[in-house]
């Protein structure tokens, strides 16, 4: 007798993918560590000149184009790792408020992980970018 509570299992990973997922134009590539680590330290530095507030406003504002301030001068874009579309609001609210700037305030040690995730893991991703399933690549 079957439980009926039990779930199906899922259904296998869809063919021709690689592991950044892919779009319908070709697959996800993430832009290259030395960039990105750039774009976490540019943001760092625009978060210090603007004393936070500023670049809190404008970050919010760049989060329906799928990016942040740094990115957004470096023609960067936020994806979601799995599909290769822009990162949707809840995945920049999740990536940005929860990821860096929850985590961020509450433990420094966030970023400094971030940083070394960004520069060894294939898909470059930070903490934040494991949260919200996003990784950064260049606008096509």
């Amino acid at each position: 007798m079957s439980d009926p509570f039990s779930t199906p299992p899922p259904p296998p990973p869809p063919t021709g993918s690689n592991s950044f997922g892919s779009s319908g134009s070709g697959s996800v590539i993430p832009c290259d560590n030395g960039v990105r680590f750039g774009a976490l330290l540019l943001d760092s530095l625009l978060f210090v000149v603007t004393c936070g507030i500023g670049w809190l406003i404008w970050s919010i504002v760049l989060w329906q184009q799928s990016t942040s301030p740094a990115k957004k001068m470096l023609k960067l874009k936020i994806v979601d790792f799995n599909t290769g579309a822009p990162a949707t609001m809840t995945q920049m609210l999740l990536r940005e408020g929860l990821g860096k700037i929850v985590l961020g305030t509450i433990t420094g040690i966030t970023g400094l992980i971030s940083a070394v995730l960004i520069l060894v893991v294939p898909g470059r991703q930070g903490v934040w970018d494991y949260i919200a399933k996003t990784t950064v690549v260049r606008e096509g």
